[in-house]
């Protein structure tokens, strides 16, 4: 049963929908009401231009792109959304249905603003405005899809704001948001409009850049230099200007079927080399040499996961001692890995993959428990030591972890005072308030807390007075350049003088020359530890005279991290 001519004309007056008709070269020739209740537009004005002309500019080459597919073939139906602008200068989102006979175009649009600022408070992040997560992965997904039909690559920056904890410290979290928005606005700012900014977490923001040539100024450099120019003036915050700076980390993809997961995953792995140069402001681009970086580091993470029950893992164990008799009074303990192929592996060459995998937690429950019963070994011997063991940011978090700590010293028979357990200024601030509530539970245990590395976080003087620590471990790298640098000096003295007044004990790591050793004992260090008194050796070495008396410094491999070694 058909309809007459006058039900059409009243369906297309009365449709909720916007209804068009337009020609070839880009007019509409007919319009229901609607279009003057969404745009405010009269339909003589709308028809009066080309369609292109009411199109937000950066959804034109979008649209063009649409309409040109779909008159490549007849008939054709497309589907695309775009902006269009309305009498009084809103832009309202429409999405259109539109097919083309070959003469003409026959469109439905549908007004979908409302819905497209939903999507925008659930995919943007709500500090920055700019892209979430979730969003910006999505787009890099849609862009790695776009290879097969455009010129040029697809590339993901990930980019970390140095030391933004710091910052935290110094001008609070709220001078801390103002860095993120200034550096969201900026990036977003410098980028071209086609590109995506996203918050990726934190500190992070990933950048997704396509269409990118190997040099020019739409080359991966350019974009790089761009993203480096966000950091290039001082941020104004309440309390101050704040000078910040950014590490970055690209992966590019140059052909379809990569997965947008696996690019950002490369993107992460090149922005840990740049953050490992030592540099701030950094950039490193993932190639060759870092894949082969990521397939050695996935084959011995695989391998790791066995290791402790194949008995492959050991602790090994470095003797503090005390400056006033040369004498040691306690031992770090040091984990070791004998590797069927590769053999003895320092620490370096693993910890970071049991940290990212989880591994460190049952390795470090481990490791605790041995140096625990080794030195309950010692003690019926008549040796009065105590043992340093290691701990880990993933195990200070771990809920039942003060659990595990009293059950090594209660089926070892340790006192509690006769540990120390090393944490370093980034293990306890990744989540402060976790960290202080099991370090204080510690202290409570009667078990000593010492704070490693110490010197390395800018805010380290200001952590200290808040931290519940016993001992300070001042980082190798002031001992290394003590005799040349006053500064390093300065840095040692100051941390002394300061450890003195509030009662810690202070060790000084990384003692290797006999120079360096008469300097931290003008300067009054009670304990030191290093090569300079003995390397890390099995327990039945410990107490060996080479141990006690200092030897000349090992021209050898050093320990990897020994900071972090013992998990």
């Amino acid at each position: 049963m058909g309809s007459s001519k006058g039900d059409v004309e009243r369906f297309f007056d009365r449709s909720p929908d916007l209804l068009a008709i337009a020609d070839r070269r880009g007019y509409f020739t007919c319009l229901n009401p609607e279009w003057e209740a969404v745009l405010g537009w009269s339909r003589d004005e709308l028809m009066a231009e080309p369609y292109l002309n009411f199109v937000h500019p950066e959804d034109l080459e979008r649209t063009c792109q649409e309409i040109a597919r779909a008159t490549d073939a007849t008939p054709c139906t497309t589907h695309y959304e775009n902006r269009l602008r309305t009498r009084d200068g809103v832009w309202r989102w429409l999405l259109w249905s539109a097919r083309w006979d070959g003469s003409e175009w026959s469109t439905v649009a549908k007004d979908i603003t409302t819905r497209k600022e939903l999507e925008r408070h659930s995919l943007h992040d709500a500090l920055t405005g700019v892209a979430n997560r979730a969003l910006a992965t999505d787009r890099l997904s849609a862009a790695i899809a776009r290879l097969g039909r455009s010129a040029g690559a697809a590339v993901a920056l990930l980019v970390d704001i140095d030391d933004l904890t710091t910052i935290n410290d110094t001008h609070g979290h709220v001078g801390g948001d103002l860095v993120l928005r200034a550096i969201a606005d900026r990036l977003t700012e410098r980028l071209r409009a086609a590109d995506t900014v996203g918050r990726f977490g934190g500190d992070r923001f990933l950048v997704v850049a396509e269409g990118l040539a190997d040099g020019g100024a739409h080359g991966i450099e350019a974009v790089i230099e761009r993203v480096h120019g966000a950091f290039s003036r001082p941020i104004p915050t309440r309390n101050g200007l704040v000078t910040v700076t950014g590490s970055v980390g690209v992966a590019v993809a140059r052909a379809p079927g990569v997965d947008a997961e696996d690019l950002i995953r490369d993107a992460d792995v090149a922005l840990r080399r740049a953050k490992g140069q030592g540099r701030r402001g950094h950039a490193e681009v993932f190639d060759a040499a870092l894949a082969e970086e990521v397939r050695r580091r996935l084959e011995l993470a695989a391998q790791l996961r066995g290791a402790l029950q194949r008995r492959e893992l050991r602790v090994v164990f470095q003797p503090l001692v005390a400056m006033v008799d040369g004498m040691p009074i306690a031992c770090e303990a040091l984990l070791r890995w004998d590797h069927p192929d590769r053999g003895e592996l320092l620490p370096g060459a693993f910890l970071r993959i049991a940290e990212d995998d989880g591994l460190i937690v049952p390795i470090g429950a481990w490791v605790l428990e041995e140096s625990c019963r080794q030195l309950a070994a010692w003690r019926a011997q008549g040796r009065d030591l105590w043992v340093s063991v290691n701990v880990s940011a993933r195990q200070l978090a771990q809920i039942d972890f003060v659990a595990v700590v009293e059950r090594a010293l209660r089926e070892s028979g340790v006192p509690a005072s006769a540990i120390c357990l090393e944490v370093t200024e980034t293990a306890v601030l990744r989540r402060p308030d976790v960290a202080r509530q099991a370090l204080d539970a510690l202290r409570t245990l009667g078990v000593r807390v010492a704070l490693d590395d110490f010197g390395l976080g800018y805010s380290s003087l200001t952590h200290l007075k808040a931290l519940p620590v016993d001992v300070v471990k001042i980082d190798r790298s002031f001992v290394a350049d003590l005799v040349a640098s006053t500064e390093d000096r300065a840095v040692v003295e100051a941390v002394l003088t300061l450890a003195r007044r509030m009662g810690l004990t202070v060790i000084a790591e990384g003692v290797e020359t006999t120079d360096q050793d008469e300097l931290l004992r003008e300067m009054g260090c009670p304990v030191v530890q290093g090569y300079l008194y003995g390397r890390p050796v099995p327990p039945v070495d410990v107490l060996l005279p080479a141990a006690v008396l200092p030897a000349a410094a090992a021209t050898d491999e050093r320990d990897a991290q020994p900071a972090s070694s013992a998990a």
